[in-house]
Parts: C-alpha cells; sequence; structure tokens
C-alpha cells in the first residue's frame, strides 16, 4: 500500500534538505578556503626561508583543516562512505532523532590548536616547558570536550572540565604572551604578539558558546556548521594571514635567535 505524504510532510523534507544543502556547501567553501591558505603560506616560504618555521607550522594547521572540512563534506553529500566524518550523535533534534556529530572538528582540532599555540610560542620567544605546558592543557581540553560532546550523559561533566583547562590555556598563554610583549623593544613584534593573542582568545572563547548552545539545541544543525566554520577559518586561516604578513619581521627574528623553542633557560653563572 503507497505511502500518502501530507503537505507538513513535504515540507519538512524540503526543509531538511535546504539545511542539508547549507551544510554541504558551508563545508566545501572552508575546505576550498583552507586548502588555498595552506598554499600561499607553504609556497610564501620560498621568498622568505629564514621565516620557514612559521610558513609551514602555519601551513600544516590548514592543511589538516582542509582535509577535515574535505571528508566532512564528502560524509554529507556520500553517507554510505566507509569512514564517515560524522556520526549520529545522543543530543535530541527536537524532531524524533539525533543531531549530527561532527566529531572530526575534535580530530582537527586536537592536532591543529597545539599548531597555533606553537605558532605564538615562537613568536613570543616562549621556551621550550612553556610550550610544552600550553600545549598538553590544550589537548586535554579538546579531549574533555570530545566526551561532553559525544555523549549527552556527560555534556557537562566533559564541558566542566574541558572549560576548566580552557581557562588554564587562557591564563598561561595570556600572561606569558603579554609579559614578552612588555619586555619587547621591538615595537612592531610586540604589537604582532597582541593582536594573535587577542584574536585567539576572543575566537577561542566562541567555543565553549556555541557548545552549550549546540547541546541545548538551540543553534539549528546549518547554524552550528556556519558559526563552526567562521571561527575555524578566523582562528587559522585569517591568523595565519596576520602572522605572515610581515615575513621581514619573522626573518630578522630568525636572525637574532628568536622564533625557536629552546630547550633549556641559560645557565646561571654565580660569582
Amino acid at each position: 500500500m503507497a505511502q500518502v505524504r501530507g503537505p507538513g510532510s513535504l515540507l519538512r523534507t524540503q526543509s531538511r534538505a535546504a539545511m542539508a544543502k547549507c551544510e554541504v556547501v558551508t563545508l566545501w567553501i572552508c575546505a576550498a578556503l583552507f586548502l588555498l591558505a595552506a598554499l600561499v603560506f607553504m609556497f610564501k616560504e620560498r621568498s622568505y626561508p629564514k621565516a620557514k618555521q612559521f610558513n609551514y607550522t602555519t601551513a600544516l594547521m590548514n592543511f589538516i583543516a582542509a582535509t577535515t572540512y574535505f571528508f566532512m563534506a564528502l560524509d554529507m553529500e556520500s553517507p554510505g562512505v566507509v569512514f564517515p566524518g560524522i556520526s549520529t550523535g545522543t543530543v535530541p533534534n527536537g524532531a524524533g532523532w539525533f543531531r549530527q556529530f561532527f566529531w572530526m572538528r575534535y580530530l582537527s582540532w586536537f592536532v591543529t590548536t597545539p599548531l597555533i599555540l606553537l605558532d605564538l610560542g615562537m613568536l613570543s620567544g616562549f621556551d621550550f616547558w612553556d610550550n610544552f605546558l600550553v600545549i598538553v592543557l590544550d589537548l586535554c581540553m579538546i579531549a574533555a570536550g570530545y566526551v561532553g560532546a559525544e555523549q549527552k550523559a556527560l555534556q557537562w561533566q566533559g564541558f566542566a572540565l574541558s572549560f576548566f583547562f580552557f581557562v588554564a590555556v587562557m591564563f598561561f598563554l595570556t600572561t606569558g604572551v603579554l609579559q614578552k610583549a612588555n619586555e619587547e623593544a621591538n615595537d612592531d613584534r610586540a604589537a604582532r604578539m597582541t593582536t594573535l593573542l587577542w584574536l585567539t582568545v576572543i575566537v577561542w572563547l566562541t567555543y565553549p558558546v556555541y557548545f552549550v548552545l549546540v547541546q541545548q539545541n538551540i543553534l539549528s544543525q546549518c547554524a552550528e556548521v556556519v558559526v563552526f566554520a567562521i571561527s575555524d577559518v578566523l582562528s587559522k586561516a585569517v591568523f595565519g594571514l596576520l602572522l605572515l604578513a610581515d615575513e621581514d619581521l619573522l626573518s630578522s627574528l630568525q636572525d637574532g635567535g628568536a622564533g625557536q623553542i629552546a630547550m633549556t633557560t641559560q645557565p646561571q653563572v654565580i660569582a
């Protein structure tokens, strides 16, 4: 017996199709933007070989983001693929089913956010252990956030722990960069450090807000994809453009011995 679908069912189907199109288009646009940014950052190294550590680190974070967005977009168009970038989550969508869980975001953040912190650390002159502390705290933040997002039963426990690590990362990052900026004699370098620091702090602050809105099903699936995409582009591609805008400055840091992570501090000589 043929199933009769009413006008309401048809409208819901059309709405879901339009929303899926919104998500797919956004994901493909971001994949292309990240790939373009990564290629530009990587090949700029040919003109400024002394700044290659900044070029390579920034290019890699954008290559990784392009890869994850590529697979998420591919999965939206081909949901039956063997290696999906998206899975069915545990948060109800208000329509009798569950929201999609874009778990590859967390895989991307787990690799790219340490690279962002590494760029900031090299620019600011952090030593190895300063970077090590901030990066490990950052990895704990991403791991706890993933658990909270993947399991609704643990959403607030995961969020609380992730936010604790987030505050720790922001504290050590801001105090470290601002201290280095205040001590820096080069005004251009100090300005670049503070600009990139506040861009990172402000953009990263949006992620816990998005988490709450998604877990409470306040954002639509399309809006979720769009707002996360905007923050990702700002935190990686725009971050890279600002960092690499003055490669002469970055090259001069290499000449002066900055831009490298020292394993230890210089030993003190006691008379």
